[in-house]
């Protein structure tokens, strides 16, 4: 496929960064996209390209056929990747859509590169990704809302927002099923059962719940435990400020047609 190089369509898509996300991502993607590969680590690079039979080129190679190039690299390398990157499409002449996914990188903070740069931000933990579950994904990039739901249709809703919820939102949420993990954990290995059965407890009994919930009115079992709750009045942990600005980032003021 060659035609694309943007209006609503991300056609070749690249991931570079295949740590778990990336690499979950790019396994995703391939289903509907030429998906092309790129690590700084080249052992990880030809490991994850060998797993998911998909190639692994170099930066110039890769920028040479990108349309749209997915910044999975971790927060601290995504200024500097995204330099390098940009530098090279520039003397290639290519124009690729940069996508920066990691969700404590705020898009507008990143360096001005002379490309395009949007953000969209996955509230998701990459082990759900890999099971298939959908989720949300957030962008404050309207102009390019639309190719941005063409690439993420398998994997969830694309929403517009501010996307520096998402980090704080994710954190908050990680923070939580530990604790809470950790918590049972010590609580029924306490009453004494078995590693394995904590286990099954965790992953089958905790995480089947947190997927059921809210619980419809006909689950009369989790509805109790509900009531059980409410009646010791355990007061949630409130998210950070940062997590709390959705309804102020909608009240901005409109500039339609203006700078993603």
């Amino acid at each position: 496929m060659t035609a694309p190089l943007h209006p609503g369509h991300p056609g070749t898509v690249a991931v570079v960064g295949l740590g778990r996300l990336g690499s979950v991502l790019a396994d995703r993607l391939a289903e509907r996209f030429t998906v092309l590969l790129h690590d700084a680590d080249p052992k990880v690079a030809r490991q994850v390209a060998a797993d998911l039979s998909l190639p692994d080129m170099e930066p110039r190679e890769l920028l040479a056929a990108a349309d749209t190039v997915l910044l999975c690299v971790p927060p601290q390398e995504t200024a500097r990747a995204l330099r390098r990157l940009a530098g090279l499409a520039g003397q290639l002449g290519r124009r690729p859509l940069f996508v920066n996914l990691a969700t404590s990188v705020p898009t507008h903070e990143l360096p001005e590169v002379g490309l395009e740069v949007v953000g969209l931000k996955p509230v998701c933990q990459f082990t759900a990704v890999a099971l298939g579950l959908k989720t949300v994904l957030v962008t404050s990039a309207p102009r390019r809302i639309t190719l941005l739901r063409t690439l993420a249709a398998d994997l969830g809703e694309v929403v517009l927002g501010p996307e520096e919820v998402v980090g704080p939102a994710n954190r908050a949420a990680t923070k939580a099923a530990l604790r809470a993990c950790a918590d049972l954990a010590a609580e029924l290995t306490g009453r004494g059962l078995p590693s394995e059965m904590v286990q099954a407890a965790i992953r089958n009994v905790f995480v089947g719940t947190a997927l059921d919930y809210p619980p419809a009115d006909t689950n009369p079992y989790t509805r109790s435990v509900l009531d059980e709750l409410a009646a010791e009045a355990v007061a949630p942990e409130p998210l950070p400020a940062a997590a709390l600005g959705w309804a102020a980032w909608a009240e901005r003021p409109a500039t339609p047609g203006g700078p993603a």
